[in-house]
């Protein structure tokens, strides 16, 4: 391995200039893409952790309320008690926008062609031009966790399940009730 490079040295020394220009440009090429592999871009970087954030915090929001809400709803059931509860998502909540969709035909000798077009819907909400917002979906909740007083009788865990499953619109399967201590 010694060799072939003493050999590659020697066989540059001996070409002309222009040849080692090349050579050495190719190499601080190579040495260039390595170090933009090593170095993280600050502006990927940046954009994407904001967008999460926002969606995050929304989805984190959602998350919260469900839980405050099942929880108000579960305290009132005769036998829960005090009451905990936990819930765990999937996704993050996302937002479909209203389009206006148009199509231009154009009839030629032998030939029609047809172009779409699709432009978001705004409406204008204090001052600023907003885009339509048509549905919201919301995270899927994948399960729940209540811990309450009442959790150690199978009849009040029935019912909190079922409960639970009715208003969370889930299997009672992902649903796990314990007894508070």
């Amino acid at each position: 391995m010694k060799d072939i490079w003493i050999r590659l040295a020697e066989k540059l020394r001996a070409a002309p200039m222009r040849v080692r220009l090349i050579v050495a440009a190719g190499i601080l090429g190579m040495v260039l893409i390595m170090l933009s592999e090593v170095m993280p871009d600050r502006k990927k970087t940046s954009e994407p952790e904001e967008k999460k954030l926002v969606s995050t915090d929304e989805t984190e929001l959602f998350r919260k309320q469900t839980e405050d809400d099942l929880r108000k709803m579960l305290c009132e059931i005769d036998g829960v008690g005090e009451c905990m509860v936990y819930i765990t998502v999937e996704g993050t909540t996302e937002y479909v926008y209203a389009e206006e969709l148009s199509r231009h035909t154009d009839n030629g000798e032998n030939r029609s062609d047809e172009k779409y077009e699709s432009k978001l819907v705004t409406i204008e909400k204090n001052g600023e031009k907003q885009a339509l917002v048509k549905k919201v979906i919301r995270p899927k909740i994948s399960g729940v966790l209540i811990v309450c007083t009442g959790g150690g009788d199978v009849r009040t865990n029935e019912r909190i399940i079922r409960a639970a499953s009715t208003a969370l619109n889930i299997s009672s399967g992902r649903i796990c009730v314990e007894k508070m201590n």
